[in-house]
């Protein structure tokens, strides 16, 4: 038999069902990097908010302006915020401010110091930023004490007071933590969907008969599962499968995939050798009330000989002898581990045994998740 390629496996369709099944074993996996995720996304914010963020100091001043009258009696009302940003920057007020700001260049008090009318033309809010608490300070009382000076000697000024004043605070980043967290949580739970697919993809693990078929093109037997509760329908079916394989034969060699051939060999012995009414009961119902596990199958009391006779060997130990072995046992299957991808090494065992002109008649699937298999083909 000669073994190619099997290029139809490789650009196999995705089966959903199976996808699903594959996902709900790994989605402890999926939360726990999601809430990794959303710890890393709050914890990296508030590290950055806090010490990676430009040191910004602000200071508030609210003042209340009254206005003087002119020739005619009218109060003076022309002005806003522009025309106080404008002030700020001009020569007599700035000139008023630094006299208090000795060392001080007029450019950093210009760029520091926005005035602004809020409302009421007679509330002005002044806002001093610096990278310094006591520059800040500093130029906040210099501006207030220059614009009450400026309002003295202004015609349309009566007198600026300061009626609020604030001590200077540093300036923080808007408290987005929980941005972050569903930020964190959203990326790494995407990359683990990702990896996750991409592990699924890449997987050559066997998890029901169809996918031996596909991949290797050869008859699978049977699943034979971990505990064996009840027997059926799965026992009942690769029973059926090798017996109808085998014809006359009873005499089998199995090579496992996994390096458990003694327990395995034992297992599907006990399997083949069972009666047919010790598998269903007398009305053809299922018997559920012994557990058929590779652990009974090693107890150390002497097992009686039945018809079958199997002879288990390790994929790890096949050599010349061995394979002579297999040739004279007539016929042999490979057990594949449910759920591991033992795909390259079945490979090498599948070109091994044709060499050795072996008997392959097909493959089983051991050890096998129950709870997989009702859900996949319920």
């Amino acid at each position: 038999m000669k073994i190619e390629k099997n290029e139809e496996y490789l650009n196999r369709g995705m089966d959903l069902k199976r996808l699903v099944l594959y996902l709900q074993k790994r989605l402890w996996l999926l939360i726990m990097l999601i809430v990794l995720g959303a710890t890393c996304g709050g914890v990296t914010y508030q590290v950055m908010r806090s010490m990676k963020m430009p040191v910004e100091y602000k200071a508030v001043s609210k003042l209340y302006i009254s206005f003087d009258h002119d020739e005619n009696g009218e109060v003076y009302q022309y002005y806003n915020g522009y025309t106080w940003n404008d002030l700020l920057d001009s020569d007599p007020i700035v000139d008023l401010v630094m006299k208090e700001l000795p060392g001080y260049e007029k450019s950093d008090v210009r760029e520091s110091t926005t005035a602004e009318i809020l409302s009421d033309i007679r509330l002005l809010t002044i806002t001093v930023r610096g990278d310094n608490e006591k520059f800040v300070r500093e130029i906040r009382n210099a501006v207030e004490n220059g614009l009450k000076e400026f309002a003295k000697n202004s015609d349309e000024l009566e007198q600026i007071k300061v009626i609020r004043s604030t001590v200077p605070e540093r300036v923080y980043w808007d408290n987005r933590t929980t941005s972050a967290c569903v930020t964190g949580a959203a990326a790494l739970g995407v990359l683990a969907l990702f990896i996750i697919g991409f592990h699924y993809v890449m997987d050559e693990s066997m998890y029901v008969q169809e996918d031996v078929e596909k991949k290797y093109k050869m008859p699978a037997l049977g699943i034979l599962t971990r505990n064996q509760k009840g027997l059926q329908p799965y026992a009942g079916e690769l029973k059926a499968n090798i017996r109808y394989a085998m014809g006359d034969n009873r005499t089998l060699a199995v090579v496992d995939m996994d390096n458990h051939a003694d327990v395995r060999g034992l297992e599907l012995e006990r399997l083949l050798n069972r009666e047919e009414t010790d598998i269903m009961g007398s009305s053809g119902g299922v018997k559920e009330e012994e557990d058929f596990g590779w652990y009974k199958a090693k107890t150390k009391e002497v097992q009686e000989k039945g018809e079958w006779e199997i002879t288990a060997f390790g994929e790890n130990i096949l050599s010349e002898e061995e394979c002579r072995k297999i040739r004279e046992a007539g016929a042999v299957i490979l057990l594949l581990p449910f759920g591991k991808d033992v795909g390259r090494k079945t490979s090498r065992i599948l070109t091994l045994l044709n060499n050795q002109d072996c008997n392959i008649i097909g493959m089983v699937i051991a050890q096998a998740d129950e709870e997989f298999l009702n859900r996949y083909f319920a």
